[in-house]
């Protein structure tokens, strides 16, 4: 069978699309590949010997979740006064937009600081004073067998002397009594971060990218994501 030039031409045009398309499949893959190993051997929270962790540093370069605000003048019985940011270490958060779970190793930390001015040219309200308490929250099921889903928690303020320790012993129950009965799935309130609920098993590209808004609506009401928060056992 004879090929004319034109036939040869669209061929030779067919021939090169492919190889562009399974190329750029290829790096496509390498790159996705090159980063899932770059996240696994990334390592967000440090133990010393005795499973205490070390004062994270460089977290305000991680993925900013939020802030909570619970002003003691709003509510004295509030017991973390007053702004709460809280940041999630870039593996963890990469991993949670991909499969919708945290995987181990995952830490979030949370900055406490308090009430700064209440007026502004904007509005009246509560805007952030000094940075005061550093918290965090690691998930590691080998370290910590007997805690929900391997979750633990640790502070670093120490209030006698004015300063942050450089690190902290697990709190075990004294912090996870109360996420495991009150946070939306026993161990992390993320229920109160939108970045974070927008981001669960997401998959691939960023929620923040799209061009809708769930509260750019007529009469927005806020849903609350639980409505009958349960408890939840070991």
């Amino acid at each position: 069978m004879k090929i004319n030039p034109n036939q040869s031409v669209a061929l030779l045009l067919m021939f090169s699309m492919l190889t562009a398309v399974l190329y750029s499949c290829q790096d496509t893959k390498n790159k996705n590949e090159q980063s899932e190993q770059v996240e696994k051997e990334t390592v967000y929270a440090e133990f010393d010997a005795d499973n205490n962790l070390i004062r994270p540093v460089n977290y305000r370069l991680w993925v900013f979740a939020g802030t909570a605000t619970t002003p003691k003048s709003h509510d004295p019985k509030a017991i973390f006064p007053d702004f709460q940011n809280v940041y999630i270490d870039p593996a963890g958060y990469a991993y949670w937009k991909k499969h919708g779970t945290w995987k181990e190793g995952t830490i979030l930390v949370k900055e406490l600081l308090h009430v700064g001015d209440t007026t502004s040219s904007v509005g009246n309200g509560f805007f952030q004073g000094a940075h005061f308490e550093l918290a965090a929250a690691v998930k590691d099921s080998k370290r910590f067998p007997d805690m929900h889903d391997g979750w633990n928690y640790f502070g670093y303020a120490d209030f006698k002397k004015n300063k942050l320790n450089e690190k902290s012993a697990p709190l075990g129950q004294q912090c996870a009594s109360c996420h495991v009965q009150n946070a939306i799935d026993g161990d992390v309130f993320y229920q109160y971060y939108p970045v974070i609920l927008a981001a669960k098993g997401y998959g691939d590209g960023n929620p923040e990218n799209e061009n809708t808004r769930e509260g750019l609506v007529p009469d927005y009401k806020y849903k609350n994501p639980v409505l009958a928060p349960k408890p939840i056992s070991k």
